[in-house]
């Protein structure tokens, strides 16, 4: 057995904004525990975030190009994230309406946050 402080900075992950300091928090996550889902969610909080200002840069014309390495961490959490909640199905079509319905309703209810 691996003693569980070792390659912690590879499971080190940011978990939000600490509303006193203004600073970000980072955390020693263990898959599948509370904290590797606070972690995913504010990954995705943070994505949704970045799409919307790069989004809106791009309408208005702006030079996104800044957004670059931003971007490229955001899509990478993003497929890490998705990979572990993925679970393979069927290749019938009529299974994928209530997960894509479902993923639909929690990224906009992310997005409200």
């Amino acid at each position: 057995m691996r003693n569980p402080t070792e390659s912690a900075p590879d499971r080190l992950r940011p978990i939000g904004i600490d509303p006193l300091t203004g600073k970000q928090q980072y955390a020693v996550t263990e898959p599948g525990s509370a904290l590797d889902a606070i972690a995913d969610g504010h990954a995705i909080k943070a994505a949704a975030a970045l799409v919307t200002v790069t989004g809106t840069a791009l309408e208005n014309g702006d030079d996104a190009s800044d957004l670059v390495p931003e971007l490229y961490g955001a899509l990478s959490e993003m497929v890490e994230v998705a990979s572990r909640h993925y679970a393979p199905t069927g290749l019938d079509t009529a299974a994928f309406g209530p997960t894509a319905r479902a993923l639909s309703e929690a990224l906009r209810e992310a997005l409200r946050r």
